[in-house]
């Protein structure tokens, strides 16, 4: 059996050992982080010892340029449509073709019929008509296209109040300069140097058709014809008419490239009607 004092012994010499190994762990944990601080430290110094550079001054920001103010629109002079005695339909294109004109004679000729029944068989004479005042039918192909819509509404209207406002802003520099003169009042004076927004002189519109060539045979030509007039008829004072009319062309070839030569013409149509009605007097607008 083991005595007491060699267990006690036992126990010491344990204990010994165990307090040897955990000196030597923490030495060695000791020498391992030596170097890191001594990094850490070597670090600190050079940023200690390194020279300030002084930050470059901002620069202080350009101002924003002032944003100009859009001048007001010069008045303008707009040349108005009016569709006048022409029933509604007139704004888009129509087509004239060879049965339109049958079917009017037909009913011409019942017409005569009728009425030389009440006449007691006396003969009444028929008007005469042409193919041109016939109302024709719309293109089903260009119901919603700006092709379709008669010229006078859109490019020839524009055309003609640039016109518009050059005679009306001479009238208002005219009337400015007069006003000053006359003893006109202050009120008196502003009113006189406005430009009139709607001319007094209406562009009305006239044909805007394809026409058949030929009554009688199997060709498919056809004509387009335009014509407007700018001002009323009064007394001594007939308006101021345009006409214009294309080369018979053949139908499919109005219809090709997706109507181009419908486009041609049209264009055409509108400077020579510009070109007319913009030669008018100035004392008819």
């Amino acid at each position: 059996m083991i005595s007491k004092k060699q267990g006690a012994r036992a126990v010491r010499r344990a204990c010994g050992i165990a307090l040897a190994v955990a000196a030597i762990s923490a030495h060695a944990e000791t020498d391992a982080a030596a170097p890191a601080e001594q990094q850490r430290s070597q670090a600190t110094e050079a940023v200690a010892e390194a020279p300030i550079v002084p930050a470059a001054p901002m620069e202080p920001a350009a101002p924003a340029a002032p944003v100009a103010a859009a001048a007001p629109a010069a008045p303008q002079t707009r040349v108005r449509f009016a569709r006048g005695n022409y029933k509604p339909g007139i704004e888009q294109l129509r087509v004239v073709r060879r049965e339109n004109t049958m079917n009017n004679i037909a009913g011409q000729v019942a017409l005569n019929i009728a009425l030389s029944v009440i006449a007691g068989g006396v003969s009444v004479g028929a008007q005469g008509f042409s193919k041109d005042d016939l109302g024709g039918t719309t293109l089903e192909a260009l119901k919603d296209d700006p092709l379709g819509a008669n010229p006078a509404i859109g490019e020839l209207s524009d055309a003609l109040s640039k016109v518009a406002t050059d005679i009306y802003r001479k009238r208002a520099e005219a009337a400015y300069a007069t006003a000053l003169t006359d003893g006109s009042t202050p009120e008196e004076i502003e009113e006189a140097r406005k430009v009139q927004a709607v001319a007094d002189t209406p562009l009305l519109p006239g044909s805007w058709h394809l026409v058949y060539e030929n009554l009688t045979g199997s060709d498919e030509l056809f004509r387009l014809k335009f014509g407007a007039a700018l001002g009323r008829a009064g007394f001594m004072r007939p308006p101021a008419e345009c006409f214009y009319q294309s080369e018979p062309v053949a139908w499919n070839e109005w219809q090709a490239d997706n109507w181009q030569r419908l486009r041609e013409e049209r264009a055409k149509a509108v400077v020579r009607c510009t070109e007319t009605l913009s030669a008018t007097p100035e004392k008819f607008w």
